[in-house]
């Protein structure tokens, strides 16, 4: 027992110097790491491109990290998002022994002090842009390879297609060019095909659907440095604040006719209904791009049609009551007489629900209605009809932007 137990002490002794002359190893000081940036920077040119054979490209390593949208403005196609590009390449004018630093394994050093690949943003909304911060830092190892971290605030010209809306997708990307290089001289690769969204904070309005990382030569044979996004927007927000209210406008423009001709509130009801789907379009107008081609709201056209079948009915309600109050003695035009015998005929069924309002009287076509009683029946044919045009309307719509 006394032997185990002082084995167990000897051993705990053993860990404990192995841990401190592994501390001591590793413990790398100030003045350690002030001559190792003296050697490495001695001497260094920073307009010169890493690689010693320089018939064989630079291999340069790219990953995305996005951190959240900052804007998309449709209005003017202004998007822009917050991110970082990780980037390596390897430099062997920054590799070392770390024997010779006191086991030195890496160090940071100041982005003005090295070479960096100039990726220049060519999309941008307003100003052409680089990813040089000079209050960034590259992180480099005793092999060479240089690890840079661009975090920054990304702006593009996104061009939006607003057919859908507000149930649309949408697809922007931002192009990068490593300015001042060919793809002989620098051959710019993607780790990752996707962006990574490991630390990204949802938007509220927008959902990163998919993404895509990717390079292509353009037809100057240029190699493009292409982030991409997919978003998809909510539409909770815009069915409760947006489709809803419209549907239910549309729906009320026909019952106009269901209302007594001598209420005298038949005219302004259908006004007051035409003024909110006009103030809707103006709404609609505020949101979307100026640009119509060769992308239309699908929305705005319904929206418009709207307009035009509100002020027909606003047409026919005025024509309706000027029927109503015709003089008894003038008689009601054979025309109108036998398309009311007509469609009593057809729908008796569909009418009779309906007659503690209307006067129902299935007399022979030559008999002749007296204006009240065509009045009250051609409400009733055009709210039929109203009603019918709008629901194949609306189902129209639906079926064009959610399929």
């Amino acid at each position: 027992m006394f032997c185990e137990h002082k084995m167990i002490s000897w051993l705990a002794v053993v860990v404990f110097i192995c841990y401190i002359n592994r501390g001591l190893i590793f413990a790398y000081t100030l003045q350690d790491e002030q001559t190792l940036h003296s050697a490495l920077l001695t001497g260094y040119n920073t307009g010169l491109r890493p690689g010693i054979d320089r018939t064989i490209p630079l291999t340069l390593n790219m990953t995305f990290l996005l951190f959240s949208i900052k804007e998309f403005d449709m209005s003017t196609g202004e998007f822009s998002v917050t991110g970082v590009f990780v980037l390596n390449w390897i430099d062997e004018r920054l590799s070392w022994n770390p024997a010779s630093y006191n086991q030195t394994n890496t160090t940071v050093i100041s982005q003005s002090q090295l070479w960096l690949p100039n990726l220049i943003n060519v999309n941008p909304f307003e100003d052409i842009t680089g990813l040089r911060h000079d209050e960034l830092s590259i992180i480099v190892d005793y092999t060479g390879l240089c690890t840079w971290f661009a975090i920054e605030t990304f702006e593009s010209v996104c061009y939006t297609d607003v057919t859908k809306y507000p149930f649309d997708t949408q697809v922007c990307s931002i192009k990068f060019y490593v300015w001042g290089y060919s793809y002989k001289d620098i051959d710019s690769t993607f780790v990752s095909s996707k962006v990574l969204l490991t630390l990204y904070t949802e938007n509220g309005i927008w959902e990163v659907h998919d993404s895509a990382t990717y390079t292509q030569m353009n037809i100057y044979n240029d190699k493009e440095i292409i982030v991409e996004l997919t978003l998809e927007r909510r539409t909770s927000y815009y069915i409760v604040s947006l489709i809803l209210p419209l549907v239910f406008i549309t729906f009320l423009t026909s019952f106009v006719f269901l209302l007594p001709q001598d209420s005298g509130e038949r005219l302004g009801f259908s006004l007051t209904v035409l003024l909110s789907v006009v103030v809707y379009l103006t709404i609609i107008q505020d949101i979307l791009p100026e640009a119509s081609e060769p992308h239309v709201s699908i929305l705005g056209i319904f929206l418009s049609i709207f307009v035009v079948m509100g002020s027909l009915v606003v047409i026919v309600v005025i024509i309706n009551q000027r029927i109503q109050n015709q003089c008894s003695q003038k008689t009601v035009p054979k025309f109108i007489n036998r398309l009311i015998f007509f469609v009593r005929r057809k729908d008796k069924d569909m009418v009779e629900p309906l007659g503690s309002k209307i006067e129902i009287d299935y007399r022979d076509e030559d008999n002749v209605l007296t204006w009240s009683e065509a009045a009250n029946d051609l409400d009733l044919i055009f709210f039929i009809v109203s009603q019918v045009v709008f629901c194949i309307l609306g189902i129209c719509y639906f079926l064009s932007v959610l399929t």
